[in-house]
């Protein structure tokens, strides 16, 4: 489970950043996650809340989860379209698969709020 060793980089990322703003604690943390990313956001944020109790100033950290759907841009026609599958995906508009992946592999961290 991969997700757990995500979380806990997370996590020591997170406890570095508010020892360096010398923070009483992190609040909050958004992510996004996306469906290509190879992430099971249960899974993700099950290990988040199971670990971030190790860490004094990460223990009451709110974890909130955006999950980015599959986009695709069609390079013959210019159609944006979301899809469920990566599977032979092809433009509705005019059947191309000649596309262009715009979002579903990324996993960032958006923003984390402190308290000072």
């Amino acid at each position: 489970m991969h997700e757990t060793s995500i979380a806990m980089g997370l996590i020591e990322s997170l406890n570095q950043m508010a020892e360096r703003e010398k923070a009483k604690r992190v609040t909050k943390v958004n992510v996004r996650i996306g469906k290509l990313s190879g992430i099971v956001v249960d899974s993700f944020v099950f290990a988040f809340n199971a670990l971030k109790g190790q860490f004094p100033k990460l223990k009451d950290t709110e974890l909130c989860v955006e999950e980015v759907p599959i986009r695709y841009r069609c390079k013959s026609c210019g159609e944006e379209f979301e899809v469920e599958s990566v599977f032979f995906p092809e433009c509705p508009k005019c059947g191309s698969i000649d596309l262009e992946m715009l979002s579903g592999e990324e996993l960032e961290v958006i923003n984390a709020e402190i308290e000072v």
